[in-house]
């Protein structure tokens, strides 16, 4: 019995029968995610340990691109980060999106959160980058 088992199952895997769905893709626009930590050392929870929680993306496109109103949001859109109106990333350069609480630069930016971790540790959890009019331009997952 597990004999016959064993040569059907290799005739399905031989013929090709044995199909594996694709994996949900997002088409890879110029300005995604390159990196993030969604682990801090220590407990996410507490502001101390905040900005160890963070996501990056990049501008691979040649010029300049306009990112305000673009928003980062977590697997469940409980947590939802909008940039300014005023920011914008140069070809080549990244910005930072942490957690936590700081004082926003070009390459850093702060959610500003004093309690409470954006990313789950455990289970399914993605970094999700939405332009103005809400369309998926990248997702990241730790």
């Amino acid at each position: 019995m597990l004999g016959r088992f064993v040569v059907a199952l290799s005739l399905v895997m031989v013929l090709g029968l044995f199909v594996v769905p694709p994996a949900p893709t997002v088409a890879a626009g110029c300005v995604r995610f390159v990196a993030g930590n969604f682990n801090a050392p220590g407990n996410d929870n507490y502001a101390r340990y905040l900005n160890g929680e963070w996501v990056r993306i990049k501008n691979f496109c040649g010029k300049t691109k306009r990112i305000g109103g673009w928003k980062i949001h977590d697997y469940r859109k409980y947590h939802v980060y909008r940039f300014k109106s005023a920011v914008k990333i140069r070809p080549g350069r990244t910005i930072t999106l942490c957690s936590g609480r700081g004082r926003d630069t070009a390459a850093k930016k702060y959610w500003g959160r004093s309690y409470g971790a954006v990313w789950n540790n455990t289970g399914t959890e993605y970094a999700y980058l939405r332009n103005r009019s809400g369309k998926l331009l990248s997702r990241w997952t730790d």
